[in-house]
């Protein structure tokens, strides 16, 4: 008998019949894909996507394999759709080969696509673009061919049109004409089309690190609420990047993203939250800081981030390590702080808006966040600003931070504000200066700074302190250019107006010095402490208080005097001391010698 010959090829009419796919126009196969790959047939590309192993998903090259890295950080809006985070969650798990994608994913998968026309104005609309994208291979699975190209084309048309989109803030554009198409190069390198989007995207990742940033790290301070989003943005791209033949970030670039790692480590409370930040925008995500330190290969930043960071248990005597403060005129912010421990005090100044945004904080507790108020009253005309901050005045050495701001106000008026935080010393210094360019008979001066909802207020019943108690620490504050005893008004009120405690200032002539001293030392608080408005001469005449103030403060902790000039270049003298400076800062030995901390010198 014959042998009979047995057709096992695809074509065989025995073998069932080869689904084959209509796909968009732009599907074509790189010369690199596999020989006689052909997408057309989709149960080909099915198995190919299942088995092929030159694409490896991105929670192998980021810390954090059980979680999604798309859930590392969101952007701050209005709003954030309900299912933004458990969809990231749920693409993360199938991307990483964890979970298995099912039909109820399918059936979610196209109600999705069917969304996205009407959310196209959510700012974290582009991470679930991205989770999409990184768990399409997989999603191949349980999908039919026409809704998974359908998925594909609608990624690589957000991509494209992003590329060709003027976006009026650019930081969403390094998600969507960056991060996205670098995505779809990374994880479909076998299209030629997507594979063709790898270097514009990365171009475009590369001049956003260098233009969005201040030249060390820092985004311009109404961008600061995307800090933590843009930097995961940046630092899952650098890891596709490194696994991508033929990508490459320019040095200049790699250099800021660097910086930007320091600026996160900087701006990161007590509690692992950001500065300045309230809400989903600001959550602390260990995956973020281990990925992006292991990114940035900084030995310093290793021991500032063991040393700052939630669970830190970092030692820096080791270690020389820079000033935890910075400044930045571009970005229109400042930071002052003792050092990098988690635990230290620290005040951050957003200058770009009026009225200033300050957030103190100190032993893990914020103190201050908001909006710091102050009013202005010229022989009984209120006045107004009429320009924005301007920095004048900035030094950070091994003493403490100095940040001098000034505003413009109505009538010819100077608002100058001195902060000063001492690195050693654990005190705040804000001292506002009224100056005015014709004397005047009364000015009134008024200042709330922004207390949180969780610092309690006790007002001494006697005097003029006011106790703050948070719940990890304590702090005191002094208004120290009114008298310390309550029953003597003359030069100004110290209490609660509408629930927030206010500091309430007179004076009359060409200026008025209203300082507030905060006490944040760890050790002293609720022991006995004073202070004093000292007498100012200048060639043997004492000076009024609209030429020159001084002060002394005294507690548990030690003894300060401030010294400030509301004048031109002239030589004075309070206790025993001859100087010609603006403005001094100094510490009082149990002699009597002072050590200046702060020396302003005078233009």
């Amino acid at each position: 008998m014959e042998a009979m010959a047995t057709d096992t090829s695809a074509q065989s009419q025995d073998a069932p019949a080869t689904h084959k796919a209509k796909l968009p126009a732009w599907v074509k196969l790189t010369k690199a894909a596999p020989k006689g790959m052909d997408c057309h047939h989709w149960e080909q590309w099915q198995s190919y996507l299942a088995t092929r192993e030159n694409v490896a998903p991105l929670q192998t090259l980021v810390s954090g394999k059980k979680t999604s890295p798309l859930a590392w950080a969101l952007f701050a809006d209005e709003v954030l759709e309900s299912r933004t985070i458990p969809l990231l969650e749920t693409l993360g798990e199938v991307a990483s080969g964890r979970t298995k994608p099912t039909s109820k994913l399918a059936a979610e998968m196209e109600a999705w696509l069917g969304s996205l026309d009407r959310r196209i104005a959510e700012r974290n609309l582009v991470l679930e673009l991205l989770a999409c994208a990184h768990a399409l291979p997989q999603l191949a699975a349980v999908l039919d061919a026409a809704l998974w190209w359908q998925i594909l084309d609608k990624l690589m048309s957000h991509a494209i049109d992003a590329t060709s989109t003027n976006f009026e803030k650019k930081i969403f554009e390094q998600g969507l004409a960056g991060e996205l198409p670098l995505t779809l190069a990374y994880q479909f390198p076998e299209l030629k089309a997507c594979r063709e989007l790898g270097k514009p995207a990365a171009q475009v990742l590369d001049e956003g690190m260098q233009s969005l940033t201040d030249g060390e790290g820092l985004l311009k301070v109404d961008q600061l609420l995307h800090l933590r989003a843009l930097l995961a943005c940046w630092t899952r791209s650098q890891a596709m990047i490194r696994a991508t033949p033929g990508l490459k970030l320019s040095a200049d670039a790699y250099t800021q993203y660097q910086w930007m790692v320091r600026q996160l480590l900087r701006l990161t409370r007590a509690d692992g939250t950001q500065t300045l930040a309230s809400g989903f925008s600001g959550v602390y995500n260990k995956h973020l800081y281990q990925t992006a330190l292991a990114q940035g290969k900084d030995e310093e930043d290793d021991v500032i981030a063991h040393l700052t960071l939630p669970n830190g248990k970092g030692k820096a005597s080791e270690w020389h390590l820079p000033y935890p403060s910075y400044e930045s005129a571009w970005g229109q912010f400042a930071y002052l702080r003792t050092d990098w421990h988690r635990t230290s005090p620290r005040l951050a100044v957003r200058h770009d808006l009026e009225p200033l945004i300050v957030e103190l904080e100190s032993r893990e507790d914020v103190i201050l966040s908001g909006a710091w108020e102050t009013k202005i009253t010229i022989d009984g005309v209120e006045l107004s600003p009429n320009s924005n901050w301007e920095q004048v005045g900035w030094l950070a050495d091994d003493d403490g931070d100095y940040l001098e701001l000034e505003q413009e106000w109505t009538e010819g008026v100077r608002l100058q504000r001195l902060l000063f935080m001492a690195r050693e010393d654990d005190f705040l210094w804000a001292m506002d200066s009224v100056l005015l360019s014709d004397p005047a008979q009364k000015i009134e001066y008024q200042s709330q700074p922004p207390f949180t909802p969780q610092t309690k207020i006790e007002l001494a019943d006697e005097t003029n302190e006011a106790f703050l108690t948070l719940p990890k620490s304590k702090a005191t504050l002094l208004p120290v250019g009114i008298h310390e005893w309550r029953t003597d008004s003359s030069l100004g009120k110290f209490g609660l107006v509408d629930e927030k405690l206010t500091l309430r200032q007179t004076g009359s002539g060409r200026a008025l010095v209203a300082p507030l001293f905060f006490d944040l030392a760890r050790k002293g608080q609720g022991k006995p402490l004073t202070w004093r408005q000292l007498t100012v001469a200048e060639k043997l005449v004492i000076q009024p208080r609209d030429r020159a103030v001084a002060y002394r403060v005294q507690t548990a902790t030690g003894h300060w005097v401030f010294y400030r000039s509301l004048t031109e270049k002239a030589s004075r003298t309070f206790l025993g001391v001859n100087l010609i400076s603006e403005a001094i800062v100094a510490r009082l030995d149990e002699n009597g010698d002072i050590e200046k901390l702060l020396e302003v010198q005078s233009s």
